[in-house]
């Protein structure tokens, strides 16, 4: 292979390099994914142990004390303290729904998906929140009515519902926070040649930067009585679909979430 000849002053030119080695910054970045996946996993191992071991043992006893206070609760009407049943049964009932949540982890749903057109099913979820938006005082609007034509995907109904119920009540929460009487509530879905994109807007209270890192994180919440695994699971499931799921977010502006699904003529 012949030399580069010495330029005038005695330096040989530099030879373009053909090198696919990562670049230092591509290394550390990579490094760094490869850490973040360990702790994910490490952290997912230890919610299977730990759900394994109490929930049912957990969900035993509060099936029993539901029992009892549903029997004694037409005595306690009797004296006037219906109210005592009526805050032990919704203290009950909001314990098992967070055991539930731990089963979803140590137990995950077995996948079926059925074809399904993603348009009649969003009004449906839309529908299911129109007294509660009004109650709040909150606005829901929808492009909904621009789609002629069906926006099929294949989809587990029963998880995406659970889905889009945890993040437009997220919402009429954040809005609920601020006190305002023009909240607004907006899903817009967005065809594109690959894939569907469901956002949904509110001008509720924002998050910082880091509750945004932090929000599909298992057991991270902002709310007092909240339970960490809503958007959580939320994620893993439209992820279980093939689709991503995101969030932007600017304090006291609101919040967007957006989900993209594969279409079905692409899967």
């Amino acid at each position: 292979m012949e030399q580069p000849k010495l330029n005038t002053k005695g330096i040989r030119p530099l030879i373009p390099r053909h090198d696919p080695s990562p670049t230092i910054e591509e290394h550390n970045h990579l490094i760094h994914q490869l850490e973040t996946l360990a702790f994910e996993n490490h952290a997912l191992s230890s919610i299977h142990i730990l759900v394994a071991g109490v929930a049912h043992e957990i969900k035993n006893p509060l099936t029993i004390m539901k029992g009892f206070l549903q029997l004694i609760k037409p005595d306690l009407d009797k004296l006037q303290k219906s109210e005592i049943a009526d805050l032990l049964l919704a203290e009950i009932q909001r314990t098992t729904n967070l055991v539930e949540e731990f089963l979803q982890l140590a137990r995950p749903a077995k996948q079926t998906t059925e074809r399904m057109d993603l348009i009649p099913f969003l009004k449906d979820m839309l529908l299911l929140f129109q007294s509660e938006a009004k109650l709040n005082k909150c606005e829901l609007t929808n492009n909904l009515q621009k789609f002629k034509q069906p926006i099929e995907v294949m989809m587990n109904q029963g998880q995406l519902k659970q889905v889009f119920l945890n993040v437009i009540k997220n919402g009429l929460e954040a809005i609920r926070i601020t006190n305002r009487k023009d909240g607004l509530i907006s899903l817009s879905v967005h065809q594109h040649f690959h894939f569907v994109t469901i956002n949904i807007r509110d001008n509720g209270i924002g998050m910082d930067a880091s509750t945004q890192d932090s929000v599909f994180n298992p057991f991270y919440t902002t709310k007092e009585k909240g339970t960490g695994l809503g958007l959580f699971l939320s994620k893993q499931i439209i992820q279980s679909h093939n689709g991503s799921m995101n969030v932007k977010s600017s304090p006291s502006f609101g919040t967007t979430f957006s989900i993209q699904l594969p279409l079905l003529h692409l899967i």
